[in-house]
């Protein structure tokens, strides 16, 4: 999580989400619920997107991590729309393992989505331990997964476009294995006007971790976190603190 490999599609970032918000919100909050307090962890938080939402289910105060610089301006400007989103949000701009270090000792939730698969080995194991200790009693952990949940090939696939005034940004991606863990996901994205031609496209790559929802779960298994058993879907799901 240390590379700032956000910065090809960073500027449109915001928009190209905006269409999931509403069913991420859903989810996300049907996983939590209701909050008395204390502290969210949003990692990965990107332009922050997530915020509005868990400060709606009570959060006291919110911690967002996000290492990307590029990322980062879209989720200041995200807090700082909202003056009580920037009294209670304090950014956090280093990756994991190092963030965890200047997270406080107690969390009441945490929520990470679409970047589990930045994390090697040895940072998510430092992560579970981490949320042992700190998450409270009952508290709940969401992730959500993004293809693949076995190492294989993915071909180009369309992720559609995203009309944004007179010009349309259009992702498409693919993913080849690299070794019996990993893929490398290279995404691209193209800006056209409003007659189709190309002003502008750019492509990026980064490996991903391959995980399944089973393979977590035994992995935070041994930290006494446990799959809440309901709410979620095939893609979102929760652990719990025993």
């Amino acid at each position: 999580m240390s590379d700032d490999g956000y910065a090809a599609n960073s500027e449109w970032y915001a928009a190209l989400v905006a269409s999931w918000q509403d069913d991420n919100d859903s989810v996300v909050g049907s996983l939590l619920g209701r909050i008395e307090g204390g502290a969210i962890v949003d990692i990965a938080s990107g332009v922050g997107t997530g915020l509005p939402l868990l400060r709606r289910l009570g959060a006291e105060r919110l911690f967002a991590v996000e290492p990307s610089a590029s990322m980062r301006a879209g989720l200041m400007t995200t807090v700082a729309a909202d003056p009580d989103l920037m009294a209670r949000t304090t950014v956090i701009a280093s990756p994991l393992p190092q963030a965890l270090n200047e997270l406080p000792d107690h969390w009441s939730a945490v929520v990470m989505l679409n970047a589990i698969g930045h994390l090697d080995d040895v940072t998510r194991t430092a992560l579970w331990a981490a949320t042992s200790d700190r998450l409270r009693a009952g508290g709940r952990f969401v992730i959500s997964l993004q293809p693949p949940d076995a190492v294989t090939t993915i071909p180009w696939t369309d992720f559609g476009p995203v009309q944004i005034g007179e010009r349309r940004v259009a992702t498409r991606g693919q993913a080849e294995p690299v070794d019996d863990a990993h893929v490398v996901w290279t995404m691209e994205w193209t800006l056209t006007d409003a007659v189709g031609e190309v002003l502008d496209q750019r492509r990026a790559s980064h490996p991903w971790r391959v995980l399944s929802r089973a393979q977590i779960g035994d992995e935070a298994a041994e930290y006494g976190l446990s799959p809440a058993e309901e709410g979620g879907t095939a893609s979102f799901f929760a652990l719990e603190k025993r």
